[in-house]
């Protein structure tokens, strides 16, 4: 992910509260890589959860109101690839 990335880390500032699901799309639109997009999103469900194990300051967001859940002021967010396959 960091590859198609072309950064490691990111750090953003918003001036109100943002969802998880605000952050994916402003991910997108900061890093402007098509290729980070391809690989975050699952290209049938447009989410980024068939794709990405996404931790808010280390817990998975499934236990935080999923992809809606808000983010605080000092929270770090991972996003984890998920390897696929049979």
């Amino acid at each position: 992910m960091k590859t198609a990335a072309k950064t490691e880390e990111l750090e953003l500032d918003f001036e109100n509260p943002i969802s998880i699901r605000q952050l994916v799309s402003e991910l997108i639109s900061v890093i402007a890589r098509p290729e980070f997009e391809t690989y975050l999103i699952d290209a049938d469900t447009r989410d980024p959860r068939p794709n990405t194990l996404i931790l808010v300051s280390g817990t998975e967001i499934g236990a935080l109101n999923g992809i809606d859940g808000m983010l605080k002021d000092g929270d770090d967010v991972v996003f984890l690839p998920v390897a696929h396959g049979g």
